[in-house]
C-alpha cells in the first residue's frame, strides 16, 4: 500500500511538473511571437524533454540510493543508448550547421518533430538510469 501511494504521489508530481513546464513554454512562445526572438524557445524545446526524462528516472535512482548501490556509472549503457539519442535529439540544430548528417538524423531534422522530443526523453532517462552499481571487469 505504501508503494502504491508513493507511485500515485509521484504521478501527481509528474503531472504538475509537466503542466508547469508547458505553461513556461507557452510564455516563451508568446514572447517569441512578440519579439521575433525564437532562440529561448528553441533552447527550452531542446532541454524540456531531457529534464522530463530525468524526472521520470528518479524512482530508479531513489531505489538504488536506498539500497546503497550508487557506486558507479554504466558507461556502456550511456554510450550505447545515451549518445545516439542525444545526437538525434539535437538533429534540428545540426541541420543548420555544416555537420554531416546520416539519413536517419536528416529525416528527423526535416520531417518529424516528435522524434527529437522522444529521443531527448530517452537521453534524460538514460542519463539518470546509468548511475548504478559499479560493474566488475572480466
Amino acid at each position: 500500500m505504501r508503494r502504491l501511494l508513493f507511485h500515485l504521489g509521484f504521478a501527481v508530481f509528474l503531472i504538475a511538473a509537466m503542466m508547469g513546464m508547458l505553461s513556461i513554454r507557452g510564455g516563451l512562445a508568446d514572447q517569441a511571437e512578440m519579439e521575433f526572438n525564437v532562440l529561448p524557445l528553441m533552447i527550452f524545446d531542446l532541454i524540456f524533454p531531457v529534464v522530463f526524462g530525468m524526472l521520470f528516472a528518479l524512482p530508479f535512482l531513489w531505489r538504488r540510493s536506498r539500497e546503497a548501490r550508487l557506486k558507479g556509472f554504466a558507461w556502456q549503457e550511456f554510450i550505447g543508448i545515451g549518445i545516439p539519442s542525444l545526437f538525434v535529439s539535437v538533429s534540428h540544430w545540426l541541420y543548420y550547421t555544416n555537420f554531416p548528417l546520416n539519413p536517419v538524423t536528416k529525416f528527423f531534422a526535416m520531417h518529424a518533430i516528435q522524434g527529437p522530443i522522444l529521443f531527448g526523453f530517452i537521453f534524460g532517462f538514460t542519463l539518470i538510469h546509468s548511475i548504478r552499481k559499479r560493474e566488475r571487469a572480466l
